[in-house]
């Protein structure tokens, strides 16, 4: 298969451009970083560039973003262009393309407050029903993505 993976500059990025490597699946890779897993360095905010980076494709998986340690480094306004108007940007793009399969990486910040389980109870099982209350715009915004995901699945 023919691969894009965003965010290859990153721990988890620079792992799936490894494994699907190895595989000998053919690799393409985004990230805003150079690095020796990045084939394309740019923005996945950049329409242009994303239009270009999904054409021939099989399969997007898409791991780039700004992280919950982001927060104090980056604006809110950032974190809504990276993760939820770039997400959107490669979304459109990977329809247009018409790319086979869509992975969208998100986290479990989604949740943030729900994960608190009540005074003397145990861990909170994690599962479709816990409703998500995310306490920061990182987590906010990974929300939005996931919700964007849905929506393009639907259409």
């Amino acid at each position: 298969m023919k691969v894009l993976v965003t965010g290859s500059a990153g721990h988890l990025g620079e792992a799936l451009v490894r494994v699907l490597a190895g595989q000998g699946h053919d690799v393409r890779s985004l990230d805003v970083l150079a690095s020796d897993f990045t084939s394309d360095v740019g923005s996945i905010c950049d329409r242009e560039l994303v239009r270009g980076c999904v054409e021939g494709v099989d399969a997007v998986l898409h791991a780039a973003t700004l992280h919950k340690p982001h927060v104090e480094t980056h604006t809110r306004q950032d974190f809504v262009d990276v993760n939820v108007t770039g997400t959107l940007g490669l979304l459109e793009a990977a329809v247009a393309a018409r790319v086979g399969a869509f992975v969208f990486t998100s986290t479990t910040s989604v949740f943030g407050d729900a994960m608190k389980p009540a005074p003397g109870e145990p861990a909170v099982w994690v599962n479709e029903e816990v409703e998500p209350r995310p306490k920061n715009i990182y987590g906010v915004t990974k929300l939005a993505a996931e919700n964007l995901c849905a929506l393009m699945h639907r259409l």
